[in-house]
């Protein structure tokens, strides 16, 4: 059973995934992508890759572990950057910023401070203006994902829960998430920036 069959409860996804030893032709943001799973190699490392929903790499995460930003490069399987996440160092709350491969800012994330148990953060353009909002179940294993209007533009699933399970064992000892886009209008960037934040800001804490 693959990762979209163990997720569908929470992202309505019936696809499975069965490999993940092939590599895609399409880019990391190409039009007809809507499903993603990003996964860590290892703990907290922030490293790692992201697959489609037919389980073909379609980019990389590198995390510079000797960052006191917590730089991640996002790019494309050959290794063309697409963008950038790292931690604001001067903030009273978890905040990320999410920039272009030329160092523009995207978006920046905040955190909701008291919201231990279902996490909300928002993401804002760099004149603060909320561009959109994700709110967590208990303990944020899964995300909604919505514009300022309230609408459902991504849905996201934290699948640590599943490792015994998912991949016959290869995604054991990991992070991994899902996300399926249901507005193809949206920033890829942004959205795929917005999961690398909420691993950092909810569940490592970094």
């Amino acid at each position: 059973m693959g990762l979209w069959d163990k997720m569908g409860s929470d992202l309505n996804v019936d696809v499975s995934m069965t490999k993940v030893d092939s590599v895609s032709s399409r880019g990391l943001l190409s039009p007809e992508l809507n499903y993603y799973v990003l996964k860590e190699k290892w703990w907290d490392w922030g490293s790692g890759d992201i697959f489609n929903q037919d389980g073909s790499s379609v980019g990389k995460m590198h995390r510079r572990v000797i960052s006191l930003r917590a730089l991640t490069e996002v790019s494309e399987v050959d290794g063309t950057q697409v963008f950038t996440i790292n931690k604001k160092l001067v903030s009273m709350r978890p905040s990320y910023m999410i920039k272009d491969a030329e160092g523009r800012l995207l978006g920046r994330t905040n955190r909701k401070i008291l919201t231990l148990f279902r996490p909300k953060l928002w993401l804002e353009d760099n004149e603060g203006r909320k561009l959109l909002e994700a709110k967590g179940n208990f303990l944020g294993k899964s995300f909604e994902v919505k514009g300022t209007d309230g609408t459902l533009k991504a849905k996201i699933g934290k699948s640590d829960f599943f490792k015994d399970l998912v991949f016959g064992g290869i995604f054991d000892f990991s992070d991994t998430y899902a996300i399926k886009i249901l507005d193809s209008n949206c920033d890829k960037r942004l959205l795929l920036g917005f999961v690398i934040a909420i691993d950092n800001s909810v569940h490592d804490k970094k």
